[in-house]
């Protein structure tokens, strides 16, 4: 499984998840290792949009995310078409 964090032209580093990963570990991973960074460099008007996954939905990830005043997108999971990180 592969992470990756887009905004406009720029992404984050490529990140490999070689086991399962859980809210803590995506936290401390993903969100504060690549996403926030990225976050902060764009200012106070980016939207964080992540799919359903346990680990994105988890009360630590949300506190997380409000903690660090991070505005995240809440997307339906039961369809997809309205999803559009499934099509790329």
């Amino acid at each position: 499984m592969v992470w990756d964090g887009i905004i406009g032209n720029r992404n984050t580093d490529l990140c490999f998840v070689h086991s399962n990963i859980n809210a803590q570990r995506y936290v401390a991973d993903e969100l504060i290792a690549h996403a926030l960074p990225l976050i902060r460099q764009h200012g106070p008007g980016v939207t964080l949009m992540q799919d359903n996954a346990r680990p994105h939905v988890a009360r630590v990830t949300t506190k997380f995310l409000q903690q660090n005043n991070v505005n995240d997108m809440p997307l339906y999971d039961v369809c997809q078409d309205l999803n559009p990180i499934e099509h790329i």
